[in-house]
């Protein structure tokens, strides 16, 4: 979509925002003529959401509404969605084209938590949209435990599974101690598909390395959808026609510099029964413009929540460069990371009896990331649990940082 064709497309957003009053006391009157003008528009926060919800940034009529969801709530009071017979039917078509390929006739199994939140209803329709058939699992249920989804896997020959990317490891984890080998028992099984948190390349080589087939990716979030999906190529693209995404520095002034990271901030396209005009979204994004071979144009990359990033002086750790640092080590599945004073500890859960941390190695990422590093490998079961089979895997949200025992500032 060309510059003059997003303004075009913002100014139809605002006039139709207009009919919110929380958005009517905050937007110019007029259209906007320029990108100046586009940029005095001041941002919406989840504070600003949240204190709107459930109704406040509904800018259709109540008959028009056709589901509603809710963030987890795990850090405050829910936030609220809204969405529209046409807000569904626009996310189902654009989200079947997933570069996974859905097909007729193939078998989905998504484990995302389906009660109140969106991703697990979004990949549920476009399956089927697809003509795929979808057996909703769901994540948040003592009902399919990860046994009992190893056991599903296996047994309606699942080709498709939908669920977070620590999941996955989870699954192949529960799967293994039932005697099973990933890559090889599940012979129907061609391809994960990923959302709900950052999939880095290092995640990713991760859980192509455990199951031997492709991992998709996708971004989004419960206030406006998914805004992002990975085509054939497994290269996550931004939906261009349906968002305007900035790229904003740490004071949120200006557009940083093409390739460089920054805060992502979100602006509908389409009218959707509750749009986002210049929304923060809080997470750490980058912006590449390079050509891809399924025609998209730019490419993004979701690095992590910015309230999640460590700082060790000047230098910042998002989850993608404290994954790679992890990468490195002869334990990867499952770690925690505390700040300390002038560099990070790793806590990582030994996955073979002989892995060892060698002096060499700690030195080398200390010289690669500009930082000091201890890592401390123990016994499985410490960071997750595995004795209850029925709770393990059942956690809300992934937790990688634990701050309550740092020895450093956030």
């Amino acid at each position: 979509m060309s510059a003059s064709s997003q303004l075009a497309a913002i100014n139809q957003v605002l006039e139709h925002a207009r009919s919110s009053d929380f958005y009517r006391g905050r937007l110019p009157e007029g259209p906007v003529q320029s990108w100046d003008d586009f940029r005095r528009i001041p941002f919406i926060t989840k504070e600003d959401v949240r204190r709107q919800s459930p109704h406040g940034l509904v800018c259709v009529p109540g008959d028009a509404l056709s589901q509603y969801h809710e963030s987890s709530a795990t850090t405050g009071e829910p936030v609220s969605a809204w969405y529209t017979n046409r807000d569904l039917s626009e996310i189902r078509e654009r989200f079947a084209q997933w570069g996974v390929g859905f097909r007729g006739g193939e078998r989905v199994l998504v484990r995302f938590p389906y009660a109140l939140s969106t991703i697990g209803h979004f990949v549920h329709a476009a399956a089927q949209h697809a003509g795929a058939c979808v057996i909703p699992a769901d994540s948040r249920t003592t009902v399919t435990p990860l046994p009992r989804v190893v056991e599903l896997l296996r047994r309606l020959d699942i080709t498709v599974l939908a669920t977070l990317s620590l999941s996955a490891v989870m699954v192949a984890e529960t799967a293994e101690m039932a005697g099973l080998d990933p890559r090889r028992d599940f012979p129907r099984l061609r391809a994960i598909c990923c959302a709900g948190e950052p999939l880095s390349p290092s995640r990713r080589r991760l859980l192509e390395e455990i199951w031997g087939i492709p991992v998709y990716d996708n971004y989004g979030m419960t206030e406006t959808g998914p805004q992002a999906m990975d085509c054939q190529a497994r290269r996550l693209h931004p939906w261009q026609d349906q968002f305007l995404m900035e790229i904003l520095d740490d004071r949120l002034e200006q557009e940083v510099a093409p390739g460089e990271t920054g805060e992502l901030v979100v602006t509908s396209l389409t009218p959707r029964a509750m749009p986002m005009i210049r929304y923060q979204t809080g997470d750490r994004g980058r912006r590449l413009e390079e050509p891809c071979a399924c025609g998209e144009d730019a490419t993004l990359e979701i690095r992590g929540r910015a309230a999640d990033t460590v700082w060790i002086g000047e230098r910042p750790f998002d989850q993608w460069t404290l994954e790679a640092i992890v990468s490195e080590l002869p334990s990867r599945r499952f770690w925690r990371v505390t700040p300390t004073k002038g560099g990070l500890r790793f806590v990582v859960e030994r996955e073979r009896d002989e892995d060892r941390i060698e002096p060499d190695l700690l030195w080398r990422l200390e010289q690669t990331h500009g930082t000091r590093l201890s890592v401390e490998l123990v016994p499985k079961g410490t960071l997750y649990d595995r004795r209850e089979q029925i709770a393990f895997g059942m956690s809300a949200k992934p937790i990688y940082i634990d701050r309550e025992h740092s020895g450093a500032p956030g």
